[in-house]
């Protein structure tokens, strides 16, 4: 049996530290996404996911990082719960628009706040 959730039953956290063009892709997010949260300024990659799980109301929740411009058509997504673990990070390719290259470092993920919580690198 499937488990669609859609997309926008996850918060949605925007990070940034000091990313030239954060403030622009904020709020291209915003049109897309009016209920995004912003976790700014949090120093180190592991400090800057548990402040964004902390900010979350829900127990999954997506990250954006500040570099990225999400296309529209993301939040038609849907996720099958069915096949995630409690430990599983979702994770979508981003598109590196200088060079073209398509790969998950610096793409959206979408956490299970439990994990974050409990990094230790």
């Amino acid at each position: 049996m499937t488990n669609l959730v859609p997309i926008t039953e996850f918060d949605i956290i925007f990070i940034s530290y000091d990313e030239p063009n954060a403030d622009e892709n904020y709020s291209n997010l915003l049109e897309k996404c009016p209920w995004a949260k912003r976790s700014h300024g949090v120093w180190g990659s592991d400090a800057a996911h548990k402040a964004a799980a902390a900010m979350s109301e829900t127990d999954r929740f997506i990250t954006i990082d500040a570099d990225n411009i999400v296309r529209e058509d993301f939040f038609k997504n849907e996720i099958n719960m069915s096949r995630v673990t409690d430990t599983d990070v979702i994770s979508w390719a981003g598109k590196n628009e200088v060079n073209g290259l398509v790969y998950g470092n610096g793409g959206i993920k979408c956490w299970p706040k439990e994990v974050v919580m409990s990094m230790r690198t």
